[in-house]
This record gives C-alpha cells, structure tokens and sequence, in this order.
C-alpha cells in the first residue's frame, strides 16, 4: 500500500507490508469503510494502494464496471495479482499512480479511493491532484487517513507514514488540489484510545492477534457511534471531495457540489 516518495512514474518499492499483514484481520473494519463510502463509488473505480487486497476483494463483491487496483509495492502487488487475477472487469497495476497516469492519459473513472495510503506520500497534494486527474467531472474522491499527531507511533515511523492528519489540514489540502469537500470527519473515538496505549505508550506494533480483537469488540461500537453522532476527533479521518464540472467552475459554485 505505500507510495514511494519520490522515482519515475512507473517505480515500485519495496513495502513489505506489516500492517496490512495484520489488518487482513479486520474485516468489519474494511467492510465499514466500504459502507461509509458506498453512495459515493460508482461503476469504474480506482483504488490507489491496494495492498494486498483486503478491501479490494470487498469492492469487486459490488460488480463494479471496471475496478483499477493500483499497488507499487512489488512484495504486496504478487499478492494482490493472485487475489484478483482471472477477473474480467479487474485490472491490477504494479506502479505509482503517476505511471498509471502516463500510462492511460484518457483515464476516467467514476471514484478513486484510497484508505491509508496518503500518509505515505512526502508531496500529499500533489498525489491529491493526481487523482483528481484520475476523475471524470463530478466524479468522487473517497479517502481515509490516520488522525492526530499526538497518536503519531513508533510503529508510524517504522510504516513510512509522514505524518498523521488534521480535519482542517485535509480540508486545506483537497481544495489546494483542486478539489471540493463533500463529507469531511472524524471516525473511531474507541480506537483512538486503543491506538494511543497500544502504540503509543506501549509501543507495541498491530498483529493479527491485536486487530482481530479489534475488529471484534471496537469496531461494532466505533461504527455505531460513527452513524448517528459526528465525533470530534478519531483516529482516521474520513474525506469525500469532488472534481467539479466545468459549468460548476463557471458558475462560481467550486465549494460545494
């Protein structure tokens, strides 16, 4: 799932995958992301750092046109290939979404999402712009990212992750990239004490063991809160933004959709 952060559009890297190794565990975790996302994915669908393929297998269960799994790491993409391949209307690709970009310069797709990715990125606007390129007009922008800098871990450090986000701060760097707010929160209050002991003072790393329970016991109650109440503060904050059409623009409505 990590992006590198810097080589040619076609670079791979060499992410060996711990923690996506230990969150193939936590399967309501995945699933509720998906639930929280769904009224924005639509039939063609990228999903930028596909790692190994927890969530990617979820997406192909809603018959999308045509999901594109992009994953530059080469120890997660062979992984990912033997999850996905065989399928007619999956295409699995072992580079940067810069690659991807050079690759296919007519490229549109309905919804691009990306969970857990974009704190692996030193220039994150400039990965939020190219997937904005990615997008039709008034196509969606589904993204999931690690909260609070006070949660930020030695494990974090061991990840790669550059750092871990505001609300505000995702919010100023959508629009720096061209793209409107949709839906902007918090999400898992219960996990981000959990995060906080675990990681942060123990600094113990996620095993199969730890997110099983987990996905068991926290998400259940994390995703009931997450329906009904709008927490101040997580451990993830959730985005959805939009690529405006060009009479959106012209109308001078480039805030809100």
């Amino acid at each position: 799932m990590r992006l590198a952060r810097h080589g040619t559009p076609g670079a791979t890297s060499d992410y060996a995958g711990r923690d996506l190794e230990a969150m193939s565990a936590a399967d309501r975790y995945h699933r509720e992301i998906l639930r929280i996302f769904s009224p924005f994915l639509g039939d063609r669908i990228l999903e930028v750092g596909a790692g190994s393929g927890n969530i990617s297998r979820l997406i192909v269960e809603r018959e999308p046109t045509h999901l594109y799994a992009l994953e530059p790491s080469k120890a997660m993409y062979a992984l990912l290939s033997r999850r996905l391949g065989g399928l007619d209307n999956v295409s699995t690709h072992s580079c940067l979404l810069a690659g991807l970009l050079a690759g296919n310069p007519a490229l549109e797709v309905d919804s691009v999402l990306s969970v857990n990715v974009l704190e692996h990125v030193e220039d994150d606007v400039r990965e939020l712009g190219m997937m904005r390129a990615a997008l039709r007009p008034g196509g969606h922008l589904c993204l999931w990212v690690p909260a609070f800098g006070a949660l930020y871990s030695r494990f974090d450090r061991s990840l790669g992750h550059f750092r871990r986000y505001r609300r505000r701060e995702v919010a100023a760097k959508l629009e720096a990239a061209g793209l409107q707010v949709v839906r902007l929160g918090y999400r898992d209050v219960v996990g981000m004490v959990a995060w906080f002991v675990v990681c942060r003072l123990l600094g113990m790393e996620l095993t199969p063991g730890r997110v099983g329970v987990y996905d068991r016991l926290v998400i259940p109650a994390a995703a009931l809160l997450g329906r009904y109440f709008d927490p101040p503060l997580g451990k993830n904050v959730v985005a959805v933004a939009r690529r405006a059409h060009v009479s959106d623009r012209a109308k001078g409505r480039d805030r809100h959709p």
